[in-house]
């Protein structure tokens, strides 16, 4: 399979894997620095609020995935090149595992912020529905006709990236006391600078272990396709 121009150096791809590696691994570690030693308990939910840093963190990786299978979307429907389609598999699962951690960490801290793991809000409601998508996308890729399923991914996951401004403006819908996410950054929840900062360290943890995780799962699509054409 003859990659795309930008994929075709060897030698550049050898340095974006190192300096992706290098960068995910030392803000990973600076992250956990962080918050474990030094951002503070919470006034009133204790340690418990360190979730938040995952939490929060992984929903923006998994915007940032799914961007990515939206633009391979796109460009499977203009010019159908093999590439994108394996981009949009790897981008996809990436995204469910990171969705599905979302979901998992907002339950954990649902019960001592809000004394509820779920409730049928807005906000959670189009989280769950994205992440059936995402879901729905993996899927397919097993049971799927194979005949269409590159067409019908694509159209799975410009679907999930269309749900992504619902969830963002989720919070909008109904009054902020029928909801249990608040809006925090506009409500200035976040006044303690340390707290900023490890909000800040932890997406862009999390976003580049995102990236590096997409791009491994790339390399083995592209393997195992390899490997069945021959």
């Amino acid at each position: 399979m003859k990659l795309p121009t930008f994929l075709s150096d060897p030698k550049s791809l050898r340095r974006f894997e190192i300096g992706l590696t290098g960068l995910t691994l030392l803000s990973g570690i600076y992250a956990l620095y962080m918050v474990f030693l030094v951002v503070p308990n919470e006034r009133f939910m204790g340690p418990v609020q360190r979730i938040f840093y995952f939490h929060v963190g992984c929903a923006v990786a998994t915007y940032c995935a799914i961007g990515m299978v939206f633009f391979a979307a796109l460009f499977h429907f203009s010019n159908r090149h093999p590439f994108w389609d394996i981009l949009s598999t790897a981008a996809a699962e990436v995204a469910l595992v990171f969705c599905s951690i979302v979901m998992v960490t907002g339950m954990i801290w649902g019960p001592s912020a809000w004394n509820t793991w779920f409730r049928w809000e807005p906000r959670l409601v189009s989280f769950l529905i994205l992440l059936l998508i995402l879901l729905a996308m993996v899927l397919l890729r097993v049971f799927g006709d194979k005949d269409k399923v590159e067409n019908h991914c694509a159209a799975f996951g410009i679907l999930a990236a269309v749900n992504i401004p619902l969830v963002m403006f989720s919070v909008k819908i109904l009054p902020k006391a029928a909801q249990l996410h608040p809006e925090v950054i506009q409500d200035r929840g976040l006044r303690e600078p340390s707290f900023v900062k490890a909000m800040l360290i932890s997406m862009l943890a999390l976003i580049l272990l995102q990236f590096f995780m997409v791009w491994v799962r790339t390399k083995i699509e592209m393997l195992s396709r390899k490997e069945q054409s021959l």
